[in-house]
């Protein structure tokens, strides 16, 4: 990390970082209109988010900048709506979960037939040691639909689905494009995006590809007002799990430094949801990183369909997000499922050393029953409503 440090201010000073920034500006800007002309959207608004330090500021500060910026309009210079304010730093690694699936089909559309929010997701790849854009990486993403189900794993929808997760493979600029829906959130875990990166992987003529090694391992998140809103309509609302927060979710700090940010940039497409988002994200990883040995599939597809990978005696549902394998010493004995208010039920806490090999070591787990949360934004508003 102190070594990213000093790459990130090479990266964030140099000409070809600020160059790559205004380009970035212009292609978001050029897919929002693309997407307003295709859904034959008349704008009248648009929302951003500015990223901050670390993660307990980027919790407490409004993202919704529609206040802010209630002048904007068509002409609006490009680099004031799209440019992210994201730093290029080291993105920190993370687990990747029981709900990978290795060898997923290489496409931009991963919707299929499921309900949701639209959503036009935009990752910048860009190698920190060198301050330039990684192209021709395997990059993966997954996660669960609007009831919090994942597809392609036995404790999901079943093995031979494939709904929501995808392969691409990123551009000159170092880009990767997905169409897909906002997520919805299980028991456990807030609502997130979960992705990898992969370089040297073969690819097949079925779309699918195999091997590589994996250099990033990391989730994405979403503002929570933002969360709140789309959480209210239909389908979101007939999830059945309690709906966790930013707060209160015990992977979200393990993604967040002084320099990087792992909440999603992000402007609404018009003010009727069904016309959805545009998200984008830049994302500073190691590019000679090994990460293979914390990429743990729960499952594999092959030509055939898919295989189970999950571990022997992988509870069902586990709440989303621990390595494969559990350490020795478990506790035997532990009923199916969770009980209410886990993290904090678990009985008897973790083992020591749980779970070997996690990168950063183990989050913190919340203490208490957390507040009720109350939005910056709403702060916001009612402060300025009863001045």
């Amino acid at each position: 990390m102190r070594n990213a440090e000093v790459a990130f201010a090479k990266c964030k000073n140099s000409a070809s970082g600020q160059a790559m920034t205004r380009r970035a500006a212009l292609r978001r800007a050029v897919k929002a209109a693309e997407l307003r002309q295709k859904r034959d959207i008349e704008h009248t608004r648009m929302r951003a988010r500015q990223n901050q330090d670390n993660l307990d500021k980027y919790l407490q500060t409004c993202h919704d900048r529609t206040d802010a910026h209630g002048d904007w309009t068509t002409s609006t210079p490009h680099e004031t709506i799209f440019a992210s304010n994201s730093t290029i730093g080291l993105a920190p690694e993370t687990i990747i979960g029981p709900y990978w699936v290795g060898g997923e089909f290489i496409r931009s559309n991963i919707i299929e037939n499921q309900p949701g929010i639209p959503v036009h997701l935009d990752l910048q790849f860009i190698d920190i040691s060198t301050c330039a854009p990684v192209p021709n990486m395997l990059v993966d993403v997954w996660h669960a639909n609007s009831t919090g189900i994942y597809s392609g794993v036995v404790a999901g929808a079943g093995l031979n689905t494939t709904f929501l997760r995808g392969v691409q493979i990123s551009d000159a600029e170092g880009v990767a494009n997905f169409e897909t829906l906002f997520p919805g959130h299980y028991e456990g875990r807030v609502n997130h995006i979960h992705v990898t990166s992969n370089r040297g992987g073969k690819l097949f003529d079925n779309g699918t590809y195999i091997g590589g090694t994996v250099n990033h391992i990391g989730q994405l998140y979403f503002d929570q007002e933002l969360i709140n809103a789309v959480e209210a309509m239909s389908p979101y609302s007939r999830n059945t799990y309690q709906l966790m927060h930013n707060s209160q979710d015990f992977l979200t700090s393990q993604q967040a430094s002084s320099d990087h940010d792992p909440f999603l940039d992000y402007v609404m497409l018009s003010e009727d949801p069904d016309d959805g988002l545009l998200m984008w994200a830049t994302i500073g990883i190691n590019g000679t990183a090994d990460y293979n040995a914390l990429a743990s599939p729960g499952a594999w597809y092959y030509k055939d369909g898919g295989v189970d990978r999950s571990p022997t005696g992988f509870p069902g549902g586990f709440p989303g997000g621990f390595p494969g394998g559990f350490p020795s010493g478990f506790p035997s004995g532990f009923p199916s499922g969770f009980p209410s208010g886990f993290p904090s039920g678990f009985p008897g806490g973790f083992p020591t050393g749980f779970p070997g090999g996690f990168p950063g070591g183990f989050p913190p787990m919340p203490t208490g029953s957390p507040t009720k949360f109350w939005g910056p934004c709403m702060k916001k508003k009612r402060d300025a409503s009863s001045a």
